[in-house]
């Protein structure tokens, strides 16, 4: 287990109880918490009242659509990444999703390394590491 991500905070929304399960145990075992909910109004809820270092989306949820879910979310958190996994294969789905904000799109069933992969790199790019400063520590050793 990274210890970066021991404290990664990731949202999952999915009508799907058993895919949410898997992709909460999946992503829990890395060492993220994660936070599961099945509706817009929950996965909107979770945005405004937690910080999150990624999301994972489906586009079709009981309540509205995921795409619409998207562009709010973009609205309230513009740095969050947020991935779309969906089952509709469609490209018109991939390039409204891409269009509008997602990080990447995925398609179900997934692949449980590729998930893992995308969803670290989505929080490496928008979470980067400080950049390293030698020129303090030099100063410091210096002044000592």
């Amino acid at each position: 287990m990274n210890s970066q991500t021991t404290l990664q905070a990731i949202l999952i929304v999915d009508d799907d109880p058993d895919i949410l399960t898997a992709l909460q145990d999946l992503l829990e075992h890395d060492g993220f918490l994660v936070t599961a909910v099945s509706t817009c109004r929950d996965a909107l809820t979770q945005v405004r009242t937690a910080n999150f270092a990624a999301a994972l989306l489906d586009i079709g949820l009981p309540d509205g659509d995921g795409l619409a879910v998207l562009e709010t979310i973009q609205a309230l958190a513009p740095s969050l990444p947020v991935i779309v996994l969906t089952a509709f294969t469609s490209q018109d789905y991939r390039a409204k999703s891409l269009s509008r904000g997602a990080f990447s799109y995925l398609t179900k069933p997934y692949n449980r390394d590729e998930i893992r992969t995308v969803v670290r790199r989505a929080i490496d790019l928008s979470h980067p590491p400080a950049p390293y400063n030698n020129w303090q520590d030099s100063d410091k050793q210096r002044d000592n």
